[in-house]
């Protein structure tokens, strides 16, 4: 019998609730606590081959089935909340918009080929118009193959009838069209350049975001906006404020949003400050690698903070280990109280991390992490 999430609708509004007070800064009933799981996970969870997942879209509603079940009965996460399924094109939005070849390895996800290499490459670099781009064609019958799939599987979940692309912002847009260490170079080496670089890259992420604005009349006024900037983790606080923070603060103002969120792997600790106070961010995924203890000291109370596990607290096959589970017990004392902290895997969950061991985690929160905190330091 498929999936129907309707059946789990009592546990999903409970999670909703506590996510909510959580982020008003407030104690709900216990320490949140989400994962970022996808479809290379769930291939490699049930054993399908991640290339093929990202090449075959009519495979995708299979695998998303399994995994979305898989999260409702077995991991039963905060962010165990599904309601919809979606094609996955993986991380290549920029070489549909610049054009860019596609690498396929087996075993892993799609990547970017880099276009550009040079000063010529970037004053000749331009983002192809989306109402003449053969790509996003593609890119829409991608996903119509997805919706047919599923529609002849009998799929009870609500499909993407409106799908949109958006890359990166330009930092990160320019480290998946140039090498990185390059593009860090420039800011000390070709400062102007760069920003030219730059400036190309945010044409680009605003040519689409209009276009899908206009195509399904979405208003430009938006309640939330949030971004994914992997390479801000790369650079220091100076060159975040001098080459990457004015395209944050230009897109909040051009959707005139209250919320601000970011995704990033991490470490991020040099950004802290700056992206709580001048930035203004609501919300944040400070990545595996940052410390928390920074994060609580530059951020706690002003923007929620979402981490404080990295993958490799999970590669270990089976149960949480001892290790584990100290650094648990560590971040609940430290980010939990008053609020404003989900206990997550910062960044995102990856192919390898210990289902068991996620699944423990879960258990554990639920019976240790209820407010108000008085968590044993030796709680088992």
């Amino acid at each position: 019998m498929l999936l129907d999430v309707s059946r789990y609708e009592a546990d999903r509004q409970e999670r909703w609730e506590r996510l909510r007070v959580a982020a008003e800064f407030r104690e709900p009933d216990r320490v949140p606590v989400c994962f970022g799981i996808g479809g290379s996970y769930y291939c490699w969870l049930f054993g399908y081959r991640i290339h093929e997942y990202y090449a075959t879209p009519e495979l995708q509603p299979e695998v998303q089935l399994k995994g979305i079940e898989w999260e409702y009965e077995a991991l039963r996460a905060d962010s165990s909340t599904a309601t919809g399924l979606r094609c996955d094109i993986g991380p290549l939005a920029e070489a549909i918009v610049f054009g860019a070849d596609i690498a396929r390895p087996e075993g892993t996800s799609p990547r970017i080929e880099h276009i550009v290499h040079d000063s010529r490459d970037i004053e000749r670099l331009r983002h192809i118009e989306p109402r003449r781009n053969p790509r996003l064609k593609d890119f829409f019958r991608r996903h119509e193959r997805f919706n047919v799939a599923a529609r002849k599987m009998g799929v009870k979940l609500a499909l993407n009838e409106k799908p949109s692309l958006g890359i990166h912002p330009p930092l990160s847009c320019a480290c998946a069209l140039m090498s990185p260490t390059k593009v860090y170079e420039m800011m000390y080496t070709e400062p102007d350049l760069l920003r030219r670089f730059l400036d190309k890259c945010w044409n680009a992420f605003c040519a689409y975001s209009d276009y899908f604005d206009r195509l399904y009349h979405r208003p430009r006024k938006r309640r939330s906006v949030g971004l994914a900037d992997d390479n801000i983790s790369q650079i220091s606080a100076e060159m975040f404020r001098r080459f990457e923070m004015p395209y944050y603060l230009k897109l909040r103002e051009q959707h005139q949003a209250e919320q601000f969120s970011l995704h990033t792997d991490g470490p991020n600790d040099q950004h802290f400050k700056v992206l709580a106070d001048e930035v203004r961010l609501t919300s944040m995924d400070i990545g595996g690698y940052s410390r928390l203890e920074n994060a609580v000291r530059d951020m706690k109370g002003k923007v929620v903070i979402y981490g404080g596990l990295k993958c490799w607290d999970f590669y270990a096959p089976g149960r949480m280990t001892a290790e584990t589970r100290r650094k648990v017990i560590h971040a609940i004392h430290l980010a939990a109280p008053g609020g404003g902290f989900h206990l997550a895997i910062g960044g995102e969950t990856y192919v390898g991390v210990s289902p068991d061991g996620i699944c423990e985690l879960v258990r554990f929160i639920k019976r240790w992490a209820k407010y108000p905190i008085a968590l044993p330091v030796d709680a088992d």
